[in-house]
């Protein structure tokens, strides 16, 4: 018989319950937040056709590098979904008397072949929220709000860096790169922060760009908000004094909001995806426990708009929260107390016990009956071990007087009560 290693795939993983737990509070919290600010739920397939997911990108952009690509019966080129922002595109086009703005959220699965590491896994969960047919930059602001709202909730203090991909195409516009190397050299700035300049250079280098142009570019990358605003005053350059433009404006809501202590203008800020067409922000852990982003968003007018090509223009903004580096800086806080309020230990009154667990169970008390007919000292050990808080014993003399032994683990503290008794200490000290 062959021999079988049973593992998990790389980039993938299972969580135990009081993983799970967590990661639903995270999920759970989201929702909330998401839903006080008018996102309302949808779902969209996992599996879609490969051209869907390609749409915008070139064949060797570095997302469909990383897309699970497969072939059905039929051989057609599907693909499994890298992000849930394709998706709403597509929702959006096949549902057009969706009356606007149409604000969703949606929580689910997507994939990535790419490289696993703290926070970042091939198999993983995000959180989108998305509004289609509003133009004002209000909405990104509210999105910002909302980040910082959601991440105060977590208890996570954030720092969101935000910039405009308008002012960077007029940036290298400026610097008199052709329109078709924009988006190779938005992407080589955008890992500014990550790497030397001499690493930055060769990149630039492997894309026809001289040292002296490569320098040029660095530069004036590295500039002021305020430098820009004096340098572009009078700029021809209309990408340059629209994102200008829109970056004041944002910039003034942050301080009409006091969101400067959360924010901050970062000029090499790309989000890498080409989709965005205006602001663009990602949000980091102050206390740096990931390095990478926890989530981001920005604006993508165009997407949409090509997608359905009716002469209409669907503005749209939106912005995804990670929940796996969420999920691994809170991971350390995970509660060591047991997710089960109590264990009914029946002593040859199993019909009884199964009563009273109902009852218990029907007034929101989290309940395991002993099923096994374990000996009484190993249950209460079973108990221990599963840090299980209280434990009822049920035998003939209980089942009589219709009072029960009711043991706390904690405090050793055991007495015969009412079954009303024993759910109002319950509930009361859970």
């Amino acid at each position: 018989m062959k021999e079988l290693k049973i593992q998990n795939l790389k980039g993938t993983t299972d969580y135990l319950p009081e993983e799970q737990v967590l990661r639903d509070k995270i999920t759970n919290n989201l929702k909330k937040i998401f839903e006080t600010y008018g996102y309302m739920p949808i779902k969209t397939p996992i599996l879609n056709k490969y051209d869907l997911l390609s749409y915008k990108y070139e064949e060797d952009a570095e997302i469909l590098n990383e897309t699970y690509k497969l072939t059905d019966q039929a051989d057609r080129k599907l693909g499994l979904r890298y992000d849930l922002t394709i998706p709403f595109c597509k929702v959006i086009a096949l549902n057009k008397d969706l009356r606007m703005p149409f604000k969703r959220y949606e929580i689910g699965k997507v994939f990535r072949n790419g490289p696993v590491k703290l926070g970042r896994m091939r198999e993983f969960y995000q959180c989108d929220v998305d509004v289609v047919g509003i133009d004002s930059r209000m909405i990104e602001i509210e999105q910002l709000i909302m980040v910082k709202k959601a991440f105060d909730k977590l208890n996570i203090d954030i720092l969101i860096k935000w910039n405009n991909r308008k002012l960077m195409s007029g940036l290298i516009k400026y610097c008199n790169i052709p329109d078709a190397s924009i988006d190779k050299v938005i992407s080589i700035i955008d890992h500014m922060e990550k790497v030397s300049n001499k690493e930055l250079i060769e990149e630039f280098k492997k894309n026809g760009i001289d040292n002296t142009k490569a320098t040029e570019i660095l530069d004036i990358f590295k500039l002021t908000l305020d430098e820009y605003s004096s340098k572009f005053k009078d700029t021809d350059i209309s990408l340059i004094s629209e994102g200008l433009s829109e970056i004041n404006e944002i910039n003034n809501l942050i301080k009409e909001f006091n969101l400067e202590d959360c924010t901050l203008f970062s000029p090499t800020l790309a989000r890498g995806l080409s989709i965005y067409t205006g602001i663009v922000f990602e949000f980091f852990d102050k206390k740096k426990r990931i390095t990478s982003s926890l989530g981001g968003g920005g604006r993508y007018d165009k997407i949409i708009t090509d997608f359905i090509d009716n002469g209409e223009i669907y503005p749209a903004c939106g912005l995804s929260f990670g929940l796996e580096p969420i999920y691994a800086i809170l991971k350390e806080e995970i509660n060591k107390n047991s997710l089960v309020d109590c264990l009914v230990i029946p002593m040859n009154q199993d019909v009884e016990a199964l009563k009273l667990t109902t009852k218990l169970r029907e007034n929101n008390i989290k309940v395991i009956l002993e099923m096994n007919k374990r000996k009484i000292k190993k249950s209460f050990e079973f108990a221990n071990k599963e840090n299980i808080k209280y434990v009822i014993v049920v035998g003939e003399d209980e089942v009589a007087k219709r009072k029960y032994s009711l043991k706390n683990m904690e405090t050793g503290n055991q007495e015969l009560l009412s079954c009303d008794e024993i759910i109002n200490i319950i509930k009361k000290n859970s």
